[in-house]
């Protein structure tokens, strides 16, 4: 038996080819598995901040966040040290507008989260979110050496990120800010309870998120200064100390925040 290519049968126009291509890309992007976003996520936060157990897609599917730090000897990330509950997400698109709307549902949010997702830009909407504390010890020290507990609620006004504008920030059009309150902290390494009540004030900016760290009230004293920015990755620079009537029972735990200069210890990652 003998084959024989028909050479006169005319080809498939390079239109529908065209189509097909962009069908299939299609199909790809809408069944895009949101495990793929995960590995992203991690990467770019450094591990402090991860997906746990994802299922769904990009569109449709939830999820846990995760806070951990990267594991220095063997590479990738270290175990979870806190995880929240799981959230919800769905996200519809308009082709013509190029652009996409998600709503996230989320207990321990004030109200579902908007985030619209327009051609080199991100807006997120105005909101409020209460937590335990210890999601704070995936942001590194001194928080992953208090292994904090206590109240932690944050609220943010209408944030933008340009995410095409900025190649060594957030991006020109970035703009928005952001309150972290932690009160009553406590921690299971201190007698001393509550340590205090603190503030992260956070700021988005063209060249990054920039935070200052102040406290409240309490007897352990912090405060410091840190951000985000795209080359130099996260990083936190400031001090911690004790008020006078407290300074003998705090100094086993300040020696372990940090090393000591002068009359405070110094705190940096």
């Amino acid at each position: 038996m003998k084959l024989r290519l028909d050479l006169t049968r005319q080809h498939l126009p390079k239109w529908l080819w065209v189509v097909l291509v962009l069908a299939c890309g299609w199909v790809i992007v809408r069944q895009m598995p949101v495990a793929w976003v995960g590995g992203a996520l991690a990467s770019q936060t450094a591990c402090r901040v991860m997906l746990e157990q994802p299922i769904g897609t990009i569109w449709q599917g939830s999820a846990a966040l995760a806070f951990s730090e990267p594991n220095a000897t063997e590479g990738g990330c270290r175990e979870a040290m806190s995880v929240t509950e799981r959230f919800h997400w769905e996200t519809s698109c308009k082709p013509f507008s190029l652009s996409c709307q998600s709503e996230i549902q989320f207990a321990a949010l004030d109200q579902p989260q908007s985030i619209q997702w327009r051609l080199g830009k991100t807006l997120i909407a105005a909101n409020e979110i209460k937590l335990p504390a210890n999601v704070l010890e995936g942001l590194g020290n001194p928080w992953s050496t208090l292994r904090p507990r206590g109240g932690l609620g944050a609220r943010w006004t209408d944030l933008s990120i340009d995410t095409v504008g900025g190649s060594e920030g957030a991006g020109a059009g970035s703009s928005g800010v952001i309150r972290i309150i932690i009160s009553n902290l406590t921690s299971p390494i201190s007698p001393v309870k509550p340590l205090g009540s603190y503030e992260i004030a956070g700021n988005i900016a063209p060249e990054g998120l920039n935070w200052v760290l102040s406290t409240t009230s309490g007897p352990l004293l912090l405060k410091g200064q840190g951000g985000v920015a795209s080359k130099a990755g996260m990083y936190f620079s400031g001090e911690a100390s004790a008020s006078p009537e407290a300074q003998e029972s705090l100094i086993g735990l300040l020696s372990l925040l940090g090393k000591k200069e002068g009359d405070v210890y110094r705190l940096k990652f």
